[in-house]
Order: C-alpha cells, then sequence, then structure tokens
C-alpha cells in the first residue's frame, strides 16, 4: 500500500471516505428509523434522503471512489442499531438514537471540513461549494437533532 503524498490525494482519500459513509448510513439509518418515535423518524428520514443525493454528488466529482470501508460510521451505526434492541421504545429510545445520530452527523462534518479545506487549498471551487453546502446541511441537521433532543430527553 503506498502512502498518501499530496493535497490532491488526500482530497480523494476524504471524498473516498465520505462517500462511504453516506453509503453505509443512508443503508442504515431506515431500520433505525422504524424504530423512533414520529418527531424523530422524519429527521432521520430526511437525513437519509440527503445522504443519498450527497453520495451522487461525490461520485460525479471525478474521484476514485473505491476505498477502504468507513470504520467510524459502521460503528456508530452498529451502536445505533443495538440501541434499537437493547432500549425500551419510546423517549428513551428516541434519546439514544438522537445521540448516535448526532456522532455520525459529528464525525460527518469534521471530514467534511477537512475534504472542504483540502478543496480550497487546491482552487477547486466547484468542489469547495459542493461541499460547503454539505457542511451547512449537517450543521442544520445537526441543530434540528440538537433541538429534538431537548423535548425529548
Amino acid at each position: 500500500m503506498s502512502k498518501t503524498a499530496s493535497k490532491e490525494e488526500l482530497l480523494e482519500v476524504c471524498v473516498q471516505d465520505l462517500h462511504a459513509a453516506r453509503k453505509l448510513a443512508a443503508e442504515r439509518l431506515p431500520c433505525v428509523a422504524g424504530e423512533a418515535g414520529e418527531a424523530l423518524a422524519p429527521v432521520i428520514e430526511t437525513l437519509v434522503g440527503q445522504l443519498e443525493a450527497e453520495a451522487e454528488q461525490f461520485e460525479s466529482m471525478g474521484f476514485d471512489l473505491d476505498g477502504d470501508p468507513n470504520l467510524w460510521m459502521a460503528g456508530i451505526m452498529d451502536d445505533a442499531e443495538r440501541d434499537t434492541r437493547s432500549i425500551e421504545p419510546g423517549a428513551l429510545l428516541d434519546t439514544a438514537i438522537i445521540g448516535a445520530v448526532r456522532k455520525a452527523v459529528a464525525a460527518d462534518g469534521v471530514s467534511l471540513e477537512t475534504a472542504l479545506a483540502l478543496a480550497n487549498a487546491q482552487a477547486m471551487q466547484a468542489i469547495a461549494e459542493q461541499v460547503q453546502a454539505m457542511c451547512r446541511r449537517c450543521d442544520a441537521t445537526d441543530l434540528a437533532l440538537r433541538n429534538l433532543l431537548l423535548e425529548t430527553a
């Protein structure tokens, strides 16, 4: 395995990671949403739609997307699914699900910011604009989940 040696290569690794995270979360979050309460489920369903659309955006950027599996998203999804099996339905489960989804959103936000910094450093304006829009959606999702947490807990 060769080492990443340039900003362009590191951006490609970031895009691979972000793409893999979106594909994985979009595949696994619907099961979590199915166990969520009526106020939380639509927020997760909206997030799934955003993740699917963003995965398509990454596919159109021209990078090689054959990267390693996304371990952090897999771990967070494992935890969220475990919560749906081990916590009684209702407000308590919704609180746990919100925590798990917010972990995913927070990790994703950090990864997006890294990709944004690398795109900006290379004057890749079109990619930077797309990633910046993803950052804004990520922030909005986190705020919606945080507000729901305050109502639920």
